[in-house]
């Protein structure tokens, strides 16, 4: 399943971009906070301050853009002492919590008006990799899923020199229900650089 996916994605992408090469593109790097919703706070409450977006846009008309989005989240707790009960298991102990996000996106922007300061919305339709690992004393529990993903995203680009902006978005994630694992969200802060070139 998650092959099928993920090479949905490269020809989805490669559909999208090839027929616009000598369009405007639009390559972009931030650094990116993460907070917790639905089954993912139940999971992990802390917000995370570790991640990373990555995403390469082209021009297809004016004001839209359409590419690829690649990001990574890690989300950590330590939970106090206390007996913890897993399916018809009872530990007793602290636990560390981890969970490892990998958003795989497909998307398209539509600016809203030019100028210094230009707000835009977007969306998403992916997949997201969810590695989550339990650990307390010597025992460690490791869950890995793939799930449908979507991902509404708004924000804004600030002009600070030829060439070159500053973005900064929201963008929440929303991993869908499946068989081994319920539904989650997260809502991601992003700032940084966006490099435009022809």
């Amino acid at each position: 399943m998650k092959k099928i996916i993920i090479m949905a994605l490269i020809l989805a992408t490669a559909a999208f971009v090839a027929p616009f090469a000598s369009a405007q593109s639009f390559t972009s790097m931030q650094y990116t906070m993460g907070i917790p919703t639905g089954g993912l706070k139940n999971h992990v409450d802390k917000i995370s301050w570790r991640g990373f977006t990555f995403e390469y846009q082209r021009e297809v008309a004016p004001s839209v853009s359409v590419g690829v989005n690649f990001a990574w989240n890690t989300f950590y707790e330590r939970k106090d002492y206390a007996s913890y009960t897993r399916n018809n298991a009872t530990l007793s102990g602290v636990q560390y919590r981890y969970d490892n996000l990998f958003p795989m996106l497909v998307n398209a922007h539509y600016t809203i008006g030019t100028g210094n300061v230009v707000p835009y919305v977007g969306f998403g339709i992916g997949t997201m990799y969810d590695l989550r690992n339990t650990d307390m004393g010597i025992w460690s529990l490791e869950e890995d899923n793939w799930h449908l993903l979507m991902s509404p995203e708004a924000g804004f680009m600030f002009d600070v020199s030829p060439g070159t902006s500053l973005k900064l978005n929201a963008k929440y994630d929303y991993a869908f229900k499946i068989k081994k694992a319920d539904a989650f969200g997260n809502l991601n802060i992003s700032f940084g650089f966006v490099f435009n070139s022809w």
